[in-house]
């Protein structure tokens, strides 16, 4: 018979062997440091250098556990705040498994097969969630969904714990204590685990019973959750340093501002689609699912509720429970990044495939034992799952690899350069400011350079009186000053000139949306000089580009360091009016895109009015991103299509040497 503390032990050897498999796959696929591929990842590093306030609902228990990474003497602070959420999602991994095997645990211990057949499928089944696309994708960021993950297993795990010694007929404090105790906490990774509160409620009472009227228990599960949730007097402590328009319109420092930052927060996205369209809704999600597991892990996950409903019904009811709810709310909820909400149903949904897979194993293993040759079925199993994990890693690995994904810190290194003494600097304000304002409220760099729209998201034209007026963002397009993170339009006068200066990528979390990398613009009453007649540029090209006419380039150096920049000038001759999408490369690696006069164009035809044969002169310096490999490439300009980023015709300028 297997002995208690060697099942342990093996169970916690291969808990910590997953864990560190795990890890090892997200730090090597990590964001280096700051990111847009979180809409509000920037935000919350940031919030948790700083111990403030992060957008609705706050997320305390985030904020505190990001100081404590903050910390780490690896990295800048932006990468230890990433590391957090690689670490936490790595434990989630790790106690996914060790939920996995109390569900699939056979029933008769003795049965060796069953319980070879429990380790395998609960370490095939955490892996297999481990590597999934859209939980792997938060693991490499600073978000709260790999967080949240490690929250809400250690939660389930506590309330299976306690449900166990109930079924024993135990009557400990402890257990309901410390449950309650993290699900209170887990509410500060995310709101939204609140709603598991009625399945965990109807499996204490399906274990418990009347024996839950117990003043010990109750007394135990409240005092543990008032205390996790009393993280949330944060807020109103933390209120006054808000300085996001749209959550200051909820500020947290009466009742109602309380609500409406926590419980009512974002009304807008809740149930915010008719009951006609629910059936649209589910098959989006079913999607989703399947873009994580597959059709045969769907599958499996049926065969693992199943299963489950007449062997454990009780733990049956708890997770489909679970489950159900989330998954309901969350098809109602209108949001552009909605699969990364799905993150705890597929945690949940790889529960039933364990389950279905553990059965699944163990009915093979005794038809395989039949006929002699369970061992030579074990080798082919193993080498079966291993393939399925591998398959898994290779097919996600590309579109969550953001290791080389520089491009914020590569172009902040050279804005701060190029800004003169006492100028002002614009971008975007609250939650999507925080490219920007990291470097200021982290590291203070550039304390001379005005940054208006940090304290206050109403700064009056009067705060940049007499100053050099750079900005991150066009004030000049019809979308400005729309929206509840854009600048006050008169901040500016309306009809000044954004002249681009400096040119970057705009990371992984723009690859599709050519031209809208990183740019500096320049504030300035004059316009450029955007149309010549007599160019004469150094290096002659003539080559025909679609509807444009390249004439020639000049290029102010032939060898450039990784981080450093390459100043070009482009001369254009348009043939056929168009939108034209300008694309720099070197070698196979977009540098940047653009529009054709970067976005000046029109106004300067209109205003200035030049003859049609000039010529379009493009001058400005572009970052080269630190991570380019050193070497010689070919440095290529081209045309792309405004709805990719995959060069249509381009043609080489010459061989640039990255050193």
């Amino acid at each position: 018979m297997e002995q208690p503390w060697r099942r342990r032990r093996l169970d916690i050897g291969i808990a910590l062997a997953l864990f560190i498999a795990a890890l090892a796959v997200y730090n090597a696929t990590l964001t280096p440091s700051l990111s847009y591929e979180s809409p509000d990842g920037n935000e919350l590093i940031t919030v948790a250098y700083t111990l403030g306030l992060a957008h609705s609902t706050g997320y305390p228990l985030y904020t505190w556990l990001g100081k404590l990474f903050t910390l780490l003497p690896i990295g800048d602070v932006a990468h230890r705040v990433n590391l957090m959420s690689a670490v936490l999602g790595a434990g989630s991994v790790a106690v996914l498994y060790l939920l996995l095997r109390h569900l699939t645990r056979p029933d008769r211990p003795g049965e060796a097969w069953a319980t070879r057949a429990s380790l395998l499928a609960s370490a095939f089944t955490a892996l297999l969630f481990a590597f999934s696309r859209t939980f792997w994708s938060q693991t490499t960021i600073a978000e709260v969904y790999a967080p949240n993950a490690l929250m809400v297993t250690l939660t389930l795990g506590l309330l299976l714990r306690w449900g166990r010694k109930l079924e024993q007929g135990g009557r400990s404090f402890l257990a309901p204590f410390c449950f309650a105790l993290v699900f209170g906490l887990s509410l500060g990774t995310h709101m939204s685990n609140l709603g598991f509160a009625p399945a965990f409620a109807l499996f204490v009472l399906l274990v418990g019973g009347r024996r839950l009227l117990s003043g010990r228990w109750l007394l135990g599960a409240g005092s543990g959750f008032l205390l996790g949730a009393a993280q949330f007097l944060w807020l109103p402590y933390k209120a006054s340093t808000l300085t996001d328009r749209m959550m200051l319109r909820s500020a947290p420092n009466t009742l109602e501002g309380f609500y409406r930052y926590t419980l009512g927060a974002f009304p807008q996205f809740k149930f915010a689609f008719p009951l006609a369209a629910i059936p649209d809704r589910i098959v989006i999600y079913l999607d989703l699912l399947a873009q994580q597991y597959s059709l045969w892990g769907i599958g499996l996950g049926i065969l693992g509720m199943w299963v489950l409903l007449f062997r454990r019904p009780r733990r049956f009811f708890l997770l489909v429970g679970m489950y159900l709810v989330h998954v309901w709310f969350f098809i109602q909820y209108r949001v552009f990044d909605l699969d990364v909400f799905f993150i705890p149903a597929h945690l949940l949904y790889a529960l039933f495939i364990g389950v279905g897979t553990a059965w699944g194993l163990l009915r093979l293993g005794r038809w395989a034992a039949r006929g002699g040759w369970r061992w030579a079925s074990i080798g082919v199993l193993v080498t079966g799952m291993g393939l399925v994990v591998v398959h898994q890693v290779r097919a996600n690995w590309a579109a969550n690899d953001h290791s080389e994904d520089t491009a914020i810190n590569d172009f902040y290194a050279h804005v701060w350069e190029v800004l003169p003494e006492g100028s002002v600097l614009l971008g975007r304000s609250g939650v999507f400011g925080y490219d920007m304002f990291y470097w200021r409220l982290v590291y203070n760099v550039r304390p001379d350079v005005v940054l208006p729209h940090l304290p206050t998201p109403e700064p009056r034209p009067q705060a940049l009186a007499g100053r050099p007026i750079y900005t991150t963002m066009r004030l000049d397009m019809p979308q400005a000053g729309r929206g509840p993170w854009a600048l006050p339009r008169d901040l500016v006068p309306p009809d000044a000139w954004h002249i681009p200066i400096l040119v970057g990528g705009g990371g992984a979390g723009l690859r599709e949306r050519p031209g809208q990398g990183l740019v500096l613009y320049q504030v300035s009453r004059t316009p450029p000089d955007l149309v010549v007649t007599d160019a004469e540029p150094s290096t002659r090209v003539d080559a025909s580009l679609g509807g444009l006419t390249l004439v020639g380039y000049d290029l102010a150096e032939s060898t450039v360091e990784p981080g450093g920049l390459l100043h070009l000038t482009l001369y254009w001759r348009v043939e056929e009016p168009g939108r034209y999408l300008i694309v720099t490369a070197l070698g196979d690696r977009t540098l940047e895109t653009h529009e054709l006069g970067f976005g000046n164009l029109q106004r300067y035809v209109r205003e200035r009015r030049p003859p049609r044969e000039g010529v379009v002169v493009e001058s400005y310096a572009i970052v080269i991103p630190s991570t380019l490999e050193r070497g010689t490439v070919p440095l290529q300009v081209g045309l792309a299509s405004p709805w990719g980023a995959v060069s249509q015709t381009g043609v080489v300028l010459e061989e640039i040497a990255v050193r």
